[in-house]
């Protein structure tokens, strides 16, 4: 195909024009020319201006070229780099954009939890108003990324490290069997391993959590009690709190994973931690109208109360009352 061919081709490719073997000798040309470039020159997109330079010159050189106002070499121009640019993505704009990984989701509302296993076998059990979004095929990338809470049992593989991405945090590992939460809006996130080892990531901050281990990340503006035996980081906007769990390999008896045993626990928790737990829990709605005292601060397991139960064991050590209204549950100091 000749230069004046080809321009003559694109300007009809571009009016939609082009006869089915008009269509298919251009796509074949563009490949060809493609092809024909240096590989570690070629760009990053398509350089129009390049291929209809690169087109020009050779008419140039074979006297084939007559130069045009202004005016129309410029609209007759746009009209030939609109007709490549149309043909490249025609022919697959793939070839310089990479397409992304096809996701899955896996989503529980609140009130409901379930469990999974994805493609490489790592098992997930996720618990209420939790969301994980992970790749459709995890042979090439093992990212996931979590809002809530999950518990995972990865599937080791030294070649290739299952990474879970969540607001504040991320969470690298080969093998092994831990808990994170990272519920958005909550004062803190979690991280609890069972067995093996993880590196956990937050900003320029890194560290290595060994088996029965937890870390906890506060926000600076929340209040804490420094655990027993724990040792306390500063990580720029959050406070890492590392502690040892007693009983971390039985989750039967280690508060941060009952949740698995359908049992709701919590431990050293303020009044609006806990409102945002036991809403997420109930699938109700649950309101503080009033401040409570920084100083209220609960503990407890229950297993098949009902959210009404567990709210008059409380008042027992604390002093509020609350009010139910449909689905919603107001709390009184």
């Amino acid at each position: 195909m000749s230069d004046q061919q080809l321009i003559g081709l694109l300007e009809k490719y571009l009016r939609g024009n082009c006869t089915a073997e008009e269509k298919v000798a251009l796509e074949a040309w563009y490949e060809g020319y493609r092809a024909a470039k240096p590989a570690d020159g070629e760009p990053a997109s398509p350089n129009l201006l390049a291929v209809y330079d690169d087109i020009t010159g050779r008419l140039k050189k074979e006297g084939d070229w007559v130069e045009t106002p202004v005016r129309t070499l410029t609209h007759r121009w746009w009209r030939i780099a609109a007709a490549v640019l149309v043909l490249v993505t025609a022919i697959g704009i793939w070839k310089y954009y990479p397409r992304p990984a096809r996701q899955l989701a896996l989503d529980t509302a609140e009130g409901v939890r379930k469990q999974a296993t994805l493609a490489d076998g790592t098992q997930v059990w996720m618990n209420v108003g939790s969301h994980l979004r992970y790749p459709a095929n995890m042979g090439k990338s093992r990212e996931v990324y979590l809002e809530g809470e999950a518990f995972f049992a990865v599937t080791k593989n030294d070649a290739q490290p299952f990474i879970i991405h969540t607001d504040d945090m991320q969470v690298q590992v080969l093998g092994t069997r831990f808990n994170i939460k990272a519920y958005t809006g909550d004062e803190s996130l979690e991280a609890t391993l069972v067995e093996g080892r993880i590196a956990i990531g937050h900003q320029e901050h890194l560290l290595n959590l060994d088996a029965g281990e937890k870390l906890t990340l506060k926000k600076k503006t929340a209040s804490f009690r420094q655990p027993l035996g724990s040792r306390v980081l500063d990580w720029g906007d959050r406070i890492a709190i590392v502690e040892k769990m007693a009983q971390a390999t039985d989750q039967t008896n280690t508060s941060e994973l009952v949740w698995m045993d359908n049992k709701l626990a919590f431990k050293d928790k303020s009044f609006p931690e806990l409102a945002r737990l036991m809403s997420r829990w109930y699938n109700r709605k649950i309101i503080l109208t009033d401040t409570f005292p920084a100083d209220y601060r609960f503990k407890g397991t229950f297993k098949k109360e009902t959210v009404e139960e567990v709210l008059n064991a409380l008042q027992i050590t604390a002093d509020f009352k609350y009010t139910v209204r449909g689905d919603s549950i107001f709390l009184h100091h």
